[in-house]
């Protein structure tokens, strides 16, 4: 993770041909057909985060907490879910943005068999996906086979699976609607930029009317773009700005888009 500009480039390869090929001879003159390789490219927003805990000496003195040592430990799972926000409301905008990613739109029953059906409209059905849904959603994919889903704590994956998908709880999309996406659909990094503090405490002396107290602060940055899209808005969007259509533009395929939406019935 580095610094620069908050928009920066990402560059890819394009897929390579694999349709024509030679066969060698023993021809020193014949020469070989070559094929081209072709790299392009889209914009992706670095999100530059912090977020601080403000507890005084109080809170430890009546409850005996180790405030401060649980809140170092909880730091992960914070910035864990962070991430999670962001990739979800990046999709959202980018689903927004293309609406031939979503199919049903209010015009079939829940059926997961249009999960799979969505899958194979992708590049790659066979690659692992992960889906996107909400709690009562997720009711309706128990009752109709009780015995696909497998809890977190049975997975040893750190996630909840349905029928060897993982599982993401979200309120964002709705009851309706259900997102399925594959391995690599979200180009994801995180980090520290040099000359940044990751982590620091600043106590304040008069913070609870003088009875003192500290402040936790933490700072992550991080890259979560939606593959095939380019970000085109503000460097500072927030969860609403990355839902936003406007903001983002469809650079690649739809094949090669790793992310579908299902709109049932309600």
């Amino acid at each position: 993770m580095t610094g620069g500009s908050y928009i920066q480039g990402l560059n890819f390869i394009n897929k390579v041909d694999t349709s024509t090929f030679n066969y060698s001879s023993d021809d020193f003159d014949e020469k070989g057909a070559v094929g081209k390789i072709t790299a392009a490219g889209y914009m992706a927003l670095r999100h530059d985060l912090n977020w601080g805990w403000a507890y005084t000496d109080l809170v430890r003195l009546v409850t005996k907490y180790d405030v401060k040592g649980g809140l170092v430990s909880a730091i992960p799972l914070f910035w864990s879910e962070v991430s999670e926000n962001l990739a979800v409301a990046s999709i959202k905008g980018a689903l927004a943005k293309t609406a031939a990613l979503t199919s049903g739109v209010n015009t079939v029953a829940f059926d997961f068999d249009k999960l799979i059906d969505a899958a194979a409209t992708m590049d790659d059905p066979r690659a692992s996906k992960t889906i996107m849904l909400s709690r009562k959603t997720l009711a309706k994919l128990q009752k109709l086979n009780k015995n696909a889903y497998v809890p977190t704590a049975e997975t040893n994956l750190g996630f909840a699976q349905f029928a060897g998908y993982g599982l993401l709880m979200t309120e964002a999309f709705g009851d309706d609607t259900i997102v399925i996406a594959q391995d690599g659909a979200i180009a994801f990094g995180t980090g520290v930029i040099g000359g940044t503090t990751a982590m620091e405490i600043k106590r304040d002396a008069d913070a609870g009317n003088g009875g003192g107290g500290e402040i936790l602060r933490t700072r992550l940055s991080m890259v979560v773009a939606p593959q095939g899209f380019s970000y085109t808005g503000a460097a500072k969007p927030g969860l609403n700005g990355l839902a936003t259509a406007a903001n983002w533009t469809q650079v690649a395929d739809i094949k090669d888009v790793g992310f579908r939406a299902i709109k049932f019935l309600p």
